[in-house]
Formats: C-alpha cells, sequence, structure tokens
C-alpha cells in the first residue's frame, strides 16, 4: 500500500526508502524519458517558500526525497504535513546506489558541476572504485547560463544515461529543470557539494552523526565561516518555516469546509 507523503511548501516528499528509490531510478533508466530526483533539507525548504520559481522547478520534479533528518522529523511528528516518512533519503546515498548499478548494467554517467580540478579527481577516484563504469564526460561547473544549452547540447553528445549536477541549490535544480531534457541523459540527479567529498577535498559526517542529525555541526565545524549563518541562523528559521506550514495546512482545512458548505465555525487549528 502506497504510503501518504507530506507536504512542505507545495511540495511532495516522496514516502520512500532508499532501496524503494534506487528501484525506481533503475526502473526509469529501462525506459526512454528524461526524468529528475531532487532532494530536501531545511536550508532547501527555506529557500523554496520564498523563490517561486525554485519551488515550481521541486513540484515538478519526477521524485523529491528528504535529504535531512530535520525533514524526516519533522514529517513524523507534525500531523499537518500529510505523512510520516519511513527513511532519510539523502543524495550521496542515492548517487552511490544509481553508480553500483550503473557499473553493473554499463551505463554511461555524467559529471557535471564543482571545479575542473575537483570534477577531474572525482572520475579518477571513480574509475578505481568501479574499474566497469563508464563515464561518458565531465565538466566544471563554472559556466555562464548563457552557455547552458551549449553544455546540454555537449553532454547528449556522449550518450550519457546518468546525469549527476553538483553545483550547489537552487542552481543545481533550476538548471535541471530547464535544461535536462536537452541533455538527452534518462535520470539526473543534483547532489550539492557530495563531488568535494568525492575528491577528498572534504569529509563526510559520521554514520551515527547522519542518522542523529548531526551532520550540519560536523560540516560547520569544517566551513565556519561559510556555514554558521545557514545552519545557526537557518536551523531557528526552519521553525518559523514549520510553524507557517501549520497555518497553510489550518488554511486548506478552511478552504475545503467552505467549498464542502461546511460553516466556517466548524474549522479548528
Amino acid at each position: 500500500m502506497k504510503r501518504p507523503s507530506p507536504v512542505f511548501a507545495g511540495v511532495p516528499v516522496a514516502n520512500l526508502t532508499l532501496d524503494e528509490t534506487l528501484a525506481q531510478a533503475a526502473a526509469w533508466l529501462q525506459e526512454p524519458e528524461f526524468r529528475r530526483l531532487a532532494v530536501v533539507n531545511a536550508a532547501i525548504l527555506l529557500e523554496v517558500e520564498r523563490n517561486a520559481e525554485f519551488r515550481a522547478a521541486l513540484a515538478t520534479a519526477d521524485l523529491v526525497t528528504a535529504d535531512g533528518m530535520s525533514v524526516v522529523w519533522a514529517a513524523r511528528w507534525l500531523p499537518f504535513l500529510g505523512g510520516r516518512l519511513v527513511a532519510r533519503v539523502a543524495a550521496p546515498e542515492v548517487m552511490e546506489g544509481v553508480l553500483a548499478w550503473c557499473a553493473h548494467h554499463g551505463r554511461r554517467i555524467y559529471l557535471l558541476g564543482a571545479t575542473g580540478e575537483v570534477v577531474t579527481a572525482v572520475c579518477e577516484r571513480l574509475q578505481q572504485r568501479f574499474p566497469t563504469l563508464p563515464i561518458a564526460g565531465a565538466q566544471d561547473g563554472y559556466f555562464p547560463e548563457a552557455a547552458s544549452s551549449a553544455v546540454a547540447a555537449a553532454i547528449r553528445s556522449t550518450r550519457a544515461d546518468v546525469l549527476f549536477v553538483a553545483m550547489g541549490s537552487p542552481r543545481q535544480e533550476l538548471w535541471l529543470a530547464r535544461y535536462g531534457p536537452q541533455t538527452g541523459v534518462r535520470f539526473a540527479l543534483g547532489v550539492g557539494g557530495y563531488f568535494d567529498i568525492l575528491a577528498g577535498k572534504r569529509k563526510r559526517a559520521p554514520r551515527w552523526m547522519q542518522s542523529w542529525g548531526l551532520e550540519w555541526c560536523f560540516r560547520l565545524v569544517q566551513e565556519p565561516r561559510r556555514l554558521w549563518r545557514r545552519y545557526l541562523i537557518g536551523n531557528l528559521a526552519f521553525l518559523g518555516f514549520l510553524r507557517r506550514e501549520r497555518r497553510r495546512a489550518a488554511d486548506r482545512r478552511l478552504a475545503h469546509r467552505l467549498s464542502a458548505g461546511k460553516p466556517s465555525g466548524e474549522e479548528t487549528s
């Protein structure tokens, strides 16, 4: 039976396990259409709330999963969001699972994003880890918007099946929404800063910190100047976001009652 999916700022978040998500990605790779998967965390949802274009890009993605434990916990604790998420499904785990599948089935991948040095290092390390993985090509993410169509055409010329984009949010999601279909790939995923981790430039938090929702602490210690505002202020801002989501949910219930002809006095918060 399909599990109900919570909705954050108008964006439905798929209520799937990692294995179910990877099975869906594998099924898409058997089909010719372009599909894209996106992930959300607290910082992304704050941006989604104030950025209509970003919100539309996520709302029209083929699948959106919860990358942050704060999103998972909010869905489990707050019934008005509409569904209790069974698991966190983060971009790095999805990328790793798809990489393994592509290495086994001979599907071609393309890497787009980060610096030239980083993306080259990622190619080398992936080739060592997955000797049978076909890497169709790679390019850094430092190109102007005006060059996007040419970049998409270059990717199409490689006949890649899978595209991983590491340009940070919201740029990577907006780019995939606009230009992804032009690339000719069957599956695309934005992975944020994961190329830096794969290249050995940064470390990822231990598993126990990830499961306890403390990955942000680990990242903050590594990059305090760049991330202090995002995490220390952003975490408090997310609580405000959830309060606003509760009001929006109440407004939707009221609108539904009114449309059904029920008196507004029956609505409770």
